[in-house]
């Protein structure tokens, strides 16, 4: 999976988490239905990412990027409020999962790369400067 019910926890307060995702009214996060629910979330979002990124990459990415493991946890959070059909998603929400969708889109499509992979340094450019102009009209002697 490329993000964690962690990482979901840090974007959502736990009452939020559980509404969404407790069908049996546990209310723990550590009840083992609510984990399913919530890692079927992640599966989910994950399924979406693999479908794009699968376009230019080899999937499932390992390891993951940082930016893979933010949509994962937005995608998830996303479907955590899909499979409620009572809970409105926030406006907020619905703007950020539009945006994810639009980064998936730009990766998919190579407008955007995914950068280096964690804990390996890019390369920096080799590139130099030049510079052109026309034959210099004057100097010192053609003044």
């Amino acid at each position: 999976m490329y993000s964690t019910v962690a990482q979901i926890l840090k974007l959502l307060p736990e009452y939020e988490v559980l509404q969404l995702a407790d069908d049996d009214a546990a209310g723990l996060l550590d009840d083992s239905a609510v984990t399913a629910v919530l890692e079927e979330a992640i599966e989910q979002a994950d399924r979406e990412i693999d479908a794009y990124v699968g376009t230019v990459k080899r999937v499932p990415l390992s390891p993951v990027p940082a930016l893979i493991e933010n949509l994962s946890t937005k995608l998830a959070i996303h479907h955590l409020y899909l499979r409620r059909p009572g809970v409105e998603e926030p406006d907020t929400w619905q703007r950020e999962t539009t945006r994810c969708m639009r980064l998936l889109e730009a990766i998919a499509t190579g407008k955007m790369a995914l950068g280096a992979e964690d804990g390996v340094a890019s390369e920096p450019s080799q590139g130099t400067a030049s510079f052109t102009a026309s034959e210099r009209l004057m100097s010192r002697r053609t003044l």
